[in-house]
């Protein structure tokens, strides 16, 4: 089941995509432009290397034990799977710097947003970090596993019912576009383009 059927692909606008591995999807947006500019979010200090002249941000929600160690289905073991399906654990996002497109992502779709729509988008994602002491960010650690990532505190407890693919979901919701009114895999993800 479907929600914001009607709405009409754009062909420009601010450019974005959705990206996955077969398990996991996120959110890749400018680092900056007219509408947002996410190096007043994200502070170089945060990352071990140098992004300058990096154009892109993956930013994605998931579970922190399970988010580090497993990228594959092949990967997951049931206690894994238990504790990721039943919200046990710590909810993080991870951002991470990208430096340009095509990136190496399993699935990627383009998506075009008008200016409006992508305020809101990034209203959503500086939503879902944890707030500490009138910060926006409160930063858990940094992991050279994925490409100088950096991970941090999310708001909302990770559980079947609130998965990564949830909060890609629950973001292009957000801004109007059509998706599946609820998915927990990124299949479900993937059907809407």
């Amino acid at each position: 089941m479907h929600v914001n059927g009607d709405y009409l692909y754009k062909k420009k606008g601010v450019l974005i995509f959705i990206a996955g591995d077969g398990l996991h999807s996120e959110i890749i947006v400018p680092v900056k432009n007219e509408t947002n500019n996410w190096e007043t979010t994200f502070q170089a200090s945060d990352f071990n290397n140098d992004n300058e002249g990096k154009e892109w941000l993956s930013i994605g929600f998931s579970e922190k034990t399970f988010y580090k160690t497993n990228r594959r289905w092949d990967d997951m073991n049931y206690p894994m799977a238990f504790a990721k399906l039943c919200g046990f654990g710590q909810s993080i996002i991870h951002v991470n710097y990208e430096k340009e497109y095509p990136f190496d992502k399993k699935f990627i779709r383009k998506i075009y947003v008008g200016p409006e729509q992508y305020s809101h988008l990034c209203d959503f994602i500086k939503g879902s970090f944890e707030q500490s002491n009138g910060q926006l960010l409160n930063k858990l650690e940094v992991t050279n596993t994925f490409k100088n990532e950096v991970i941090y505190l999310a708001q909302k407890e990770y559980s079947f019912f609130h998965t990564c693919n949830t909060w890609t979901n629950n973001a292009l919701k957000s801004i109007g576009f059509k998706t599946g009114r609820w998915t927990a895999l990124e299949s479900g993800i993937r059907e809407q383009f």
